[in-house]
């Protein structure tokens, strides 16, 4: 959460990305035209029975799809389909919808459709990354504790993606083609942050062959920079996991403090965190999540002590990356503590 004490922002337990970087989409959708061969929607339905299914409609990052193009202005229309999917083929579940708490029209519709529904609930959350990763999600909304990286259906727990509802819905349900996803663009690489219509199966030089401004060097991230993954190779094809795309300039040098340079996503590329040293500011301990202190982690690995990292809780870290976003000296330390897990 965000506390402001004398026009200077305190972050405790998380960060207001959203507010830090607040990132603005065209309002328009474009289709990405790919004429190569592309992925149908498919969905692993669970052999465990289903207990609890979580829809999380409360996005804590900004370089993520909007609600509003996800729902179109259509709350009931969307709820409408969580019940058919719902009905179908999770009869025994209690839908749980997360919704942000400062889109006050959205909480108010979600809750006129719940007053007759004795099978959904609607919960209101504030939009800090990363409170809707599955541990934190889980934790908040069931009250019970996961592992990093669990497999919730063991415990009877499904976690849906919005645009994972529809296309049950459409192509299992209607018999519907189904074969497109919303994937958003957004980034100091791009000429404008866009949301496109893309066929899973397209390559990643494709889709961004003319948003990207000319002339510059950049980094592509999938699913955002900061636990994402790096693309390496542009030929490289989405599938329907991609939740959304970041292109960043790139840059040759780190930039302390990245946090207080409001609207810039100043993320860097050269200077490796091993080129500089741990100064103790305890920031990293203040923003984790999960209450650990990822210099311990730092401080075993360069004295060549991997194996004396679990002793810190290690295994807790939920990888959400804000410990090395938030260091003024710029240690890479989720690699370290990637590292540091293997």
């Amino acid at each position: 959460m965000i506390e402001k004490k004398k026009n200077k922002k305190v972050y405790k337990k998380g960060l207001n990305l959203l507010e830090a970087y607040p990132i603005k989409f065209s309002e328009s959708v474009v289709f990405v035209k790919y004429d190569g061969p592309v992925d149908n929607f498919s969905f692993p339905f669970p052999d465990k029975k289903v207990e609890h299914i979580i829809v999380n409609l409360c996005p804590t990052e900004p370089w993520a799809l909007p609600t509003r193009a996800i729902l179109k202005n259509e709350t009931p229309d969307f709820l409408n389909k969580l019940e058919a999917v719902r009905t179908e083929y999770f009869p025994d579940s209690h839908c749980h919808v997360v919704v942000n708490h400062q889109e006050s029209s959205l909480v108010n519709e979600a809750e006129r459709y719940k007053s007759q529904k004795d099978w959904l609930s609607i919960h209101t959350m504030e939009p800090v990354y990363p409170y809707d990763t599955p541990v934190l999600i889980v934790k908040n909304i069931l009250g019970l504790d996961i592992a990093f990286g669990q497999n919730t259906i063991e415990l009877g727990i499904l976690l849906l993606d919005p645009q994972t509802i529809t296309g049950i819905f459409e192509y299992y349900i209607q018999k519907n083609e189904f074969n497109t996803r919303l994937i958003p663009i957004s980034g100091t690489g791009l000429n404008e942050n866009k949301i496109l219509k893309v066929r899973p199966g397209t390559p990643v030089e494709r889709i961004l062959e003319t948003h990207v401004k000319a002339g510059i060097k950049y980094r592509v991230f999938l699913d955002g920079p900061l636990n994402g993954t790096e693309v390496e190779d542009l030929t490289q094809k989405i599938d329907w996991s991609v939740k959304n795309i970041v292109v960043l300039e790139e840059r040759d040098y780190k930039t302390p403090f990245p946090y207080l340079k409001v609207n810039k996503l100043l993320f860097t590329t050269s200077l490796m965190g091993e080129l500089r040293r741990c100064v103790y500011c305890n920031f990293c301990d203040d923003i984790c999540p999960v209450n650990l202190e990822p210099a311990l982690y730092w401080h075993c690995y360069t004295r060549g002590e991997k194996h004396k990292a679990r002793l810190y809780a290690l295994e807790k870290c939920i990888e959400c990356g804000l410990c090395s976003f938030i260091c003024p000296s710029k240690l890479e330390l989720l690699h370290v503590i990637r590292e540091c897990k293997s």
